[in-house]
């Protein structure tokens, strides 16, 4: 029976192009629109190398102190004193990593020891256990250990990228580097990450401590459990420190941003308090239903129009249908399963769009630069086919469901009759 209705779909299609043309071009936009939205948050949540830990990793990306008495309000990135008071006491995670925060338009000054060329680079200060929660692809080489961190020692791992522009087509490994006009010696090389990983993405990765000034920065924090039952254990134990803060600092009061899941710290929502952090998340998520409803909504609203016309083109096979026995049902299954298939064809075609828009858009949409690679693993995962899916439904339901309803009311005679008026 649905190989007919497919047959059908497929023959209404062909008898009237242009207006065919018009309904899948209608859904295209409408799928285009949403799906850019999804694949945009998608690609920057789902676990990928070298970021292959998001869904078990939560993320302290700032603090807050407020002196309550005076009324004064710090806000800013985790204070190094924060993490030696209270990273060392949390007993859940599996890693604690501490690395330095993402500002792409912060460069430091490379050079090859003894050398005149100067090149830029993108600095990453981190902790060891940095190393495991993401999954760098080492070219050679290998990360600096817990102990070396400890001891403050001055080494370096690069990037593929900035090792060739300083060193050319010789193995940098063990050889010198300034950074900054500070001597390190490399002790890896790792596969170019791209800056769609803002976590993970670097041109060189250095040990905080070997910073003198390490005391006085401030850093973001990534806590990886084992799975994501263990985040509210993880959030109670940061809680915890945070009242014992403010018991030892009265009048003194510490927010810890977060723990946030991934999808949250991606949403880079800000709050002074757990309370106010909710309500900007909340007020994100209002604002991400209520476009997705207007974009689904109004060319729902136009193709109905033209999935309304095209059945009263069938009332007279309606009527026929239904004299000899067709059920309501049957007719309104048939109506809505036809214009599915428009709706698929229209679906494939948005979503194809979409990934063109995300690649030409995607400094604007992600943050990156405009030659950056966006790797293809990213843009292809379940969520993104169900979403498609699902709004290929809605739209269906939305444009075909009252006029595919009101074909299966209509009685024999009002079917023929109105065939008859037409004639």
């Amino acid at each position: 029976m649905y190989k007919i209705y497919f047959k059908q779909a497929i023959q209404m299609l062909k008898q009237n192009r242009f207006i065919s043309i018009i309904s899948i071009m209608g859904t295209a936009v409408a799928i285009t629109m949403i799906m850019t939205i999804i694949v945009s948050a998608e690609i920057k949540n789902i676990d990928l190398a070298p970021e292959s830990n998001r869904s078990r990793t939560l993320y302290i990306g700032g603090q807050t102190i407020r002196d309550t008495i005076k009324g004064r309000v710090l806000n800013g990135s985790v204070s190094y004193n924060t993490i030696h008071e209270h990273l060392p006491h949390l007993k859940k995670p599996l890693k604690k990593a501490v690395v330095s925060g993402f500002q792409k338009d912060v460069s430091s000054v490379l050079n090859m020891e003894g050398s005149q060329k100067l090149i830029t680079g993108f600095l990453r200060i981190t902790n060891a256990d940095y190393w495991d929660i993401m999954e760098f692809n080492f070219l050679q080489g290998r990360p600096y250990t817990e102990e070396e961190v400890f001891s403050g020692v001055q080494y370096a791992v690069l990037s593929e990228n900035i090792a060739r522009q300083l060193f050319e087509d010789s193995s940098p490994l063990n050889k010198k580097i300034e950074i900054n006009f500070q001597l390190y010696q490399i002790i890896g090389i790792v596969k170019d990450v791209s800056p769609l990983f803002n976590d993970a993405y670097g041109d060189v990765w250095v040990p905080y401590t070997s910073n003198k000034e390490y005391k006085h920065q401030h850093y973001e924090i990534l806590i990886m459990g084992r799975d994501e039952k263990d985040f509210p254990e993880l959030i109670t134990e940061v809680r915890k420190y945070e009242e014992q803060y403010a018991r030892e600092k009265a009048p003194e009061q510490l927010y810890l941003r977060g723990p946030e899941n991934r999808r949250i710290h991606s949403m880079n929502v800000w709050g002074s308090s757990v309370n106010e952090l909710e309500d900007e998340i909340k007020a994100q998520n209002r604002k991400r239903v209520f476009i997705m409803c207007v974009l689904l909504l109004i060319p729902a609203i136009n193709l109905s129009g033209i999935s309304l016309s095209r059945i009263k083109k069938r009332t007279a096979e309606i009527g026929v249908r239904k004299a000899f026995g067709a059920k309501k049902y049957i007719i309104l299954t048939q109506v809505l399963y036809e214009n599915f298939i428009t709706s698929v064809i229209g679906g494939i075609l948005g979503l194809i769009i979409s990934y063109i828009v995300v690649f030409w858009m995607r400094e604007w949409l992600l943050g990156i630069p405009a030659n950056s690679p966006i790797p293809i693993a990213t843009l292809v995962s379940p969520v993104v086919f169900i979403a498609v899916c699902l709004a290929c439904i809605v739209i269906n339901l939305l444009s075909a469901g009252l006029p595919a309803y009101k074909a299966s009311q209509t009685t024999i005679i009002n079917s023929l009759h109105q065939n008859d008026k037409k004639s």
